[in-house]
């Protein structure tokens, strides 16, 4: 019974001790993030909205992915990875492999989808331009 208990909790350790390393890369209020709805893994919060654009910060855990989507309201996109590494499909485009520190650029509501190839959390962060509002 002590055996079977020790074993147990050793394997318990373990996991909570592998994933706090897997979001011991994540830079930012990670707790703040919410889970996006039909991407298991996939976090997100809305850092910045302003008239002239809105910014997003993204977490994906290791082996996580983002469904194809796109932000259909964005003249401009611009993909920045902070920590780990992915791939990123644009759509009619080939995948890109994607390293902590890069920066793309999106055309505004391309359809994208991600993968987190590594095996810490990844951090993005993304910024959408915005139209300009019409005059009143």
């Amino acid at each position: 019974m002590i055996r079977r208990f020790v074993s147990v909790t050793a394997s318990t350790c373990a996991a909570v001790l592998l994933s706090s390393m897997a979001w011991a890369q994540a830079i930012g209020p990670v707790e703040r993030a919410r889970p996006v709805q039909g991407d298991p893994g996939i976090s997100s919060m809305q850092v910045l909205d302003l008239p002239e654009y809105r910014v997003l910060q993204d977490y994906a855990e290791p082996n996580a992915v983002r469904r194809m989507h796109n932000h259909p309201d964005a003249t401009f996109h611009v993909f920045t990875l902070l920590t780990g590494q992915l791939v990123l499909t644009v759509e009619g485009e080939e995948p890109k492999e994607v390293k902590a520190g890069q920066v793309l650029s999106l055309k505004g509501g391309a359809r994208h989808t991600f993968k987190n190839t590594g095996t810490v959390t990844a951090t993005i962060v993304e910024v959408f331009g915005k139209a300009p509002a019409a005059p009143k």
